[in-house]
C-alpha cells in the first residue's frame, strides 16, 4: 500500500525547526513515521501537493501528526474493513470512501495540553472525538481538504490509569492522573505537544522495542536476577529494563520500566520509571527521571528530579525539581534555577503563531531552546520560552569580573599569608593556623 507524507512546511518555536526534526523518544518525528508506516507495509513517499497523491486506495498523513504503531495499524483494519462493507464494485474497480483517525474525548485526549490536539467533531455514533490528520483515502477530490470528505473513525483503545498523591494546589482532586495506552495520537504544533506525544507514547514505545528485541527480551529474566541478586519481587521489579551495550548502573539504583541506550551511567540510590535514556546518559547519585526522555550526552545532577520532561542531546538539569519541560541541544538549567510548573487561578497561557493562547491545562512547564542558559536564581514563569542562544543570570553587578578590583558590595578579598590591598578597601591579613 502507497503511504504519502504531506509536508505543511510548520516550524516549532522557540527551536526554529521543520517540525519533522522534533524529536520523539530520541528519534525525529519524520523517521518515526517513515518507521511506522513500511513496518505496517507501506511504500512511503514525501509530497508538497496533496495533488502528488496519485495511488488509490493510500494513506495520507501530515508530517505533524505523531501516532504510535499500534494507533495506525488499527486504524488500517478498521478502515479496510468499513471499506469492503460499504463499498460497491463498478467497472472492475473497488469504489470505497474515505475515512480519518479519530479518537473519542477522554483523559487521553484531554490530559495534556488539549488546546493542541485535533478539531472536536461528533463521530457516526453521536460521540465527539478529536480528528487527526491521518487519511485513508479510496475515493476523492484533490482539490477539496481530506477534512472534508473523510468520515471519522474512532480507534477503540484500553486506558490505564496511574495515580500519584500531589498537594491540592497542583490538582484539587489530590491526585496526578496519567493515562497510559497502546494507542496514542497527537498534532505536534507546538512544543508543548512534545510532551504529550514522548509521554503518551511510551507504552506503545516499550512493547515495540520488547518486540524487537527478542532475543533480549528471552534473557530479561535471568538478566533480572543477576541484577537483583535476589527473589524478593520488589528488588526484581527495580531491575526491569533493557540495557544497551556498556551500560553500568549502580546496583543501588532502582531502574523500572526502562530503556537505556549504550554506555549510560546511573549512580547510587537513582531511581528512574517509565524513562528512555539515549546513548551515554550520565544520571548523578539519588536522580529521580519518571516518564521522560532524554537524549544522547543528556546529564541530570545529583539529587535532582526530572519529571515529564524531553531532553535533546548534550542538554543538563541541574535545577531541584523540573516537571513538564522541554530542553533543547546543549541547553542548561543551571542548579538553583528553577521552572515553574503550574498556575495557581487559571490554565497556562503559550505563546503560539505569534498570538498568546491557553494550553488547555493548569499543569505545564518551559521550555528551553538549543544552547540556551537558565542562570542560578533566575526563575522561569510557567509556558513561556527562551530563545536559541539566550542566556539569563543574575544581574552583572553582583558578578566579580576582576579579582583584583571592581569586586561587589560585601564581597572582601582575603589572602591567607600575605597581606593584599584592594583599592578602595582595607589592608587583610590572616595568619597561618
Amino acid at each position: 500500500m502507497q503511504a504519502y507524507i504531506l509536508e505543511t512546511g510548520r516550524r516549532i518555536s522557540p527551536f526554529d525547526e521543520p517540525v519533522g526534526d522534533m524529536p520523539v523518544h530520541n528519534r525525529r518525528l519524520r523517521d518515526h513515521q517513515t518507521d511506522i508506516l513500511q513496518s505496517l507495509g507501506c511504500q512511503v513517499q514525501v509530497i508538497e501537493d496533496l495533488r502528488q497523491a496519485r495511488q488509490l486506495p493510500c494513506l495520507l498523513v501530515y508530517d505533524n501528526v505523531y501516532f504510535t504503531y499500534h494507533a495506525a495499524a488499527r486504524f488500517i483494519a478498521l478502515a479496510r474493513q468499513r471499506q469492503r462493507g460499504s463499498s460497491a464494485t463498478q467497472n472492475g474497480t473497488l469504489a470505497g470512501g474515505n475515512f480519518a483517525a479519530a479518537l473519542a474525548v477522554s483523559q487521553l485526549t484531554e490530559r495534556f495540553v488539549p488546546s493542541f490536539q485535533g478539531r472536536t467533531a461528533p463521530a457516526a455514533d453521536g460521540t465527539n472525538c478529536h480528528a487527526y490528520d491521518l487519511y485513508y483515502l479510496s475515493n476523492w477530490d484533490a482539490e477539496v481538504p481530506p477534512g472534508d470528505q473523510a468520515e471519522l473513525i474512532p480507534i477503540p483503545h484500553y486506558i490505564t490509569v496511574r495515580r500519584w498523591r500531589v498537594n491540592r494546589y497542583f490538582d484539587a482532586s489530590g491526585s496526578y492522573a496519567l493515562p497510559l495506552s497502546s494507542v496514542a495520537l497527537c498534532p505536534v504544533q507546538h512544543w508543548s505537544s512534545l510532551l504529550a506525544a514522548n509521554i503518551l507514547g511510551m507504552p506503545s514505545y516499550f512493547i515495540r522495542s520488547a518486540v524487537e528485541a527478542k532475543f533480549r527480551m528471552a534473557t530479561l529474566p535471568l538478566s533480572m536476577l543477576w541484577r537483583a541478586a535476589s527473589l524478593w519481587p520488589y528488588r526484581l521489579r527495580a531491575k526491569l529494563y533493557l540495557a544497551g551495550p556498556g551500560c553500568k548502573v549502580h546496583p543501588t539504583a532502582h531502574v523500572e520500566w526502562a530503556i537505556l541506550g549504550r554506555n549510560v551511567r546511573i549512580g547510587p540510590n537513582a531511581v528512574v520509571r517509565g524513562a528512555v535514556l539515549g546513548d551515554r546518559v550520565e544520571l548523578g547519585p539519588g536522580a529521580l527521571v519518571e516518564m521522560s526522555t532524554l537524549a544522547e550526552k543528556a546529564s541530570v545532577n545529583a539529587g535532582a528530579t526530572v519529571r515529564s520532561c524531553v531532553v535533546a542531546n548534550e542538554g543538563h538539569m541541574g535545577a531541584y525539581f523540573t516537571q513538564l519541560s522541554v530542553l533543547g541541544k546543549g541547553a542548561v538549567l543551571c542548579p538553583a534555577s528553577g521552572i515553574f510548573d503550574f498556575n495557581l487561578r487559571s490554565n497556562v497561557m503559550v505563546n503560539f503563531d505569534g498570538r498568546t493562547v491557553s494550553c488547555g491545562s493548569r499543569l505545564l512547564g518551559g521550555c528551553l531552546g538549543h544552547g540556551a542558559f537558565l542562570g542560578a536564581d533566575v526563575p522561569l514563569a510557567s509556558g513561556q520560552e527562551l530563545p536559541n542562544g539566550c542566556m539569563l543570570v543574575k544581574s552583572p553587578q553582583y558578578v566579580a569580573s576582576d579579582v583584583n578590583q571592581n569586586l561587589p558590595a560585601g564581597v572582601v578579598r582575603v589572602d591567607r599569608g600575605r597581606p593584599r590591598n584592594r583599592p578602595g578597601g582595607p589592608t587583610l591579613r590572616i595568619q597561618p593556623g
